[in-house]
């Protein structure tokens, strides 16, 4: 008999940093786990991004190392934001599979744009096309 227990993945699994440059592109780097505990941080810290910010949003996915439904909504959301405030929303997420694939599977990988690296999210070059992640 086996039990699916997420117990032994701490609550307290994601660390979020915001952080404006010099040139006004606010950061938003997310390490760890999104899932029903930590999405609403994740929520917040791209809300204030995209509401605190007068250039670009970037948000740093490259060291998630679980993606789930709650992460998609978080996206789904800032698109919506995004589009209603005509401000850039860029997603850095390189070759990080279990934040590509749920973006992929969803569709949202047509309405976001998606980036190998910061620079090239910062720059605004470089983007993925959908669908070949």
């Amino acid at each position: 008999m086996s039990s699916h227990n997420d117990s032994s993945r701490p609550a307290e699994s994601l660390t979020v940093t915001v952080r404006v440059r010099e040139d006004g592109i606010c950061v938003v780097t997310v390490a760890g786990a999104v899932d029903l505990l930590t999405g609403p941080r994740l929520q917040a810290a791209v809300r204030e991004a995209l509401l605190g910010s007068s250039a670009v949003s970037v948000v740093d996915l490259t060291d998630v190392s679980f993606f789930g439904s709650h992460g998609v909504q978080v996206l789904a959301e800032a698109v919506r934001v995004a589009h209603r405030l005509r401000e850039p929303l860029r997603l850095v997420v390189d070759g990080n599979r279990p934040v590509i694939r749920p973006i992929q599977l969803t569709g949202l990988d047509r309405m976001l744009a998606l980036y190998h690296s910061l620079d090239d999210a910062i720059a605004g070059t470089g983007r993925i096309p959908p669908g070949s992640a």
